[in-house]
């Protein structure tokens, strides 16, 4: 019993939704070495007529949330957009699980930016994500990101494609540069980035289901959706309730 007590503390710490002890698969993009990470020092100022620094956080930091607030589960994934797994369980899985269980107010999923260091693009495009969710569109561009992911990951400097992208999804193009080009939301993948790594994750993506399931890899459609009915079942008999929402910084 105490065993178990314990197991479900350490799994509660990871941006106050869980945390997991450190794993790898094979189906996984893992990290190499203890090298940093790819972000450049946010810069001072915002440009005239765009939201302050922390309304931009603010709506970043729920912008990558998606579903009902009141579903009986949560699932955190921890995803690198340039990860060649990632785009996997994008393809294979993903468009099921929020067809069949987000959209249907069972799970709400969170997206938690991992961008390992040995993908040089990562950092850019978790940046391009999380602005255009400052604006509503995170999970838009988080599609494209995936699904055009050969496109991006091997240029020198994506940006420019990450522009064109977030112009595709009509955001406001003053506030989606100044949120990219001033690294706006960098103290939110930076946190991301920081407590993962210090929880001792290494490898992406891996999933949390309601602070007690760790699933490393890409994990195939089948088995993500038995062990969540699991954890709906289990709620519904009073079990573990949905964590929290990740803190902002």
């Amino acid at each position: 019993m105490k065993h178990g007590a314990a197991r479900r503390a350490r799994l509660a710490g990871l941006l106050g939704i869980a945390t997991l002890a450190m794993l790898s698969a094979v189906s996984a993009c893992a990290q190499q070495g203890g090298g940093g990470n790819n972000t450049s020092s946010t810069s001072a100022g915002a440009a005239r007529g765009v939201p302050p620094l922390d309304s931009v956080l603010a709506r970043a930091g729920r912008g990558r949330q998606h579903g009902s607030d009141s579903a009986k589960v949560t699932v955190i994934e921890i995803s690198d957009f340039q990860c060649p797994y990632c785009r996997m369980f994008f393809d294979s899985t993903y468009r099921r699980f929020d067809s069949t269980y987000v959209r249907t107010g069972k799970v709400r999923l969170v997206f938690v930016n991992y961008p390992l260091p040995m993908h040089s693009q990562a950092f850019a495009a978790s940046k391009a994500a999380m602005c255009a969710g400052a604006q509503g569109r995170f999970w838009q561009m988080h599609d494209i990101l995936f699904s055009r992911q050969r496109d991006w990951a091997g240029q020198a400097d994506a940006s420019q494609r990450f522009t064109r992208y977030a112009g595709e999804l009509g955001v406001n193009a003053a506030e989606y540069r100044d949120c990219f080009d001033n690294d706006r939301v960098a103290p939110l993948i930076t946190n991301d980035l920081t407590q993962a790594a210090s929880s001792g994750v290494n490898s992406t993506p891996t999933f949390i289901i309601n602070r007690e399931k760790v699933l490393p890899g890409a994990i195939p459609y089948a088995d993500l959706a038995r062990e969540v009915d699991a954890a709906l079942a289990a709620a519904q008999n009073g079990g573990t309730p949905p964590a929290g929402t990740p803190p902002q910084p």
